[in-house]
Formats: C-alpha cells, structure tokens, sequence
C-alpha cells in the first residue's frame, strides 16, 4: 500500500490509516464514482464503528464477463462481535487481478481477516488493495460498487 501503514509488532498489528485520509481529498475526484463513495464513507477507517472494513472476512469470489467487459464480486463476511452487514463489493471494467498467496481457484478465505484496505486513483480507473492476516488482494478496475448488506448474526454482541 502507499499511503496505508500494516506492521506486525512485538505485541501484534500496527494499523496507521492517518497519512491514506490526509491524501485522500486530493485523490477523491480522481477516483470514480463508486470508489469515491466508499473510500471517502466516514465509517470505512472507524476502528469501532459497524461499517469498518477491519475484521470482515473475505468469503468469496466470482467473476464473469459481460458486453466483453470483466467483473469481479468480493463478498466480504461480518464479525459478530463488530459488524451487523456484510459487505459486497463488485468491480466493473476489471483490468487485473492479483491475489497473494495465489489463492486455490478463487479461494479467498484463506486470506484471512481483512486489516485495512486502500483505495487509489489509477489510468484504468482505480486500484483497490486490501490487505488481510494472511495476504492481500489487488483488483484494477474502471469502477466498483460497495454494498452493505443485513447479516445473519444471531450471536451478536452489542457493539462497544
């Protein structure tokens, strides 16, 4: 990531999303429209808030092609303990792909918990990364579309 800081410490993970926000209102009218709704939603980066992306945990990932143009769909689980939604983020005008460790088939799940993700301006449209406990996911696409979701979560836990 550029601008977003993951460190394992001595006593875990060091999350430092503070110089991403700083940049991101001169990135916001480069990004697309969808990316810019969601990167710029004020609950993304809130540690304690429902609709942070940390914690979630990537379920699945399919694709397809439409009028000759790829797309994606990430379906991201809550946490019962944070999160009330799930979130589903669908990628338009997909250009690349990458997902380290290779994922077996379009397994995500083995990436882990999701610890922060960032999203930029890119010559295609926007690169959105999200960096998990074990590996990270890459998608260059022309737009995407983040969508919350009521979740099943019957051992919820009222937030903090």
């Amino acid at each position: 990531m550029r601008y977003v800081i993951i460190e394992r410490t001595s006593d875990g993970m060091s999350l430092d999303p503070e110089a991403y926000l700083r940049q991101l209102p001169a990135l916001a009218d480069s990004l697309p429209e969808g990316a810019r709704r969601f990167a710029a939603d004020p609950g993304h980066y809130n540690f304690f808030g429902r609709r942070c992306v940390k914690d979630l945990k990537p379920a699945r990932l399919s694709s397809g092609e439409v009028d000759g143009s790829r797309w994606l769909e990430l379906q991201l689980r809550h946490n019962c303990w944070k999160h009330e939604e799930d979130l589903t983020i669908r990628y338009r005008g997909v250009q690349s792909l990458t997902v380290e460790p290779a994922a077996r088939g379009l397994d995500v799940a083995q990436l882990g918990d999701v610890m922060l993700d960032e999203t930029l301006p890119h010559e295609h449209g926007c690169r959105h990364e999200i960096v998990c406990l074990a590996g990270r996911l890459i998608v260059t696409s022309q737009d995407l579309d983040a969508t919350w979701l009521p979740a099943d979560c019957p051992e919820h836990e009222p937030s903090r």
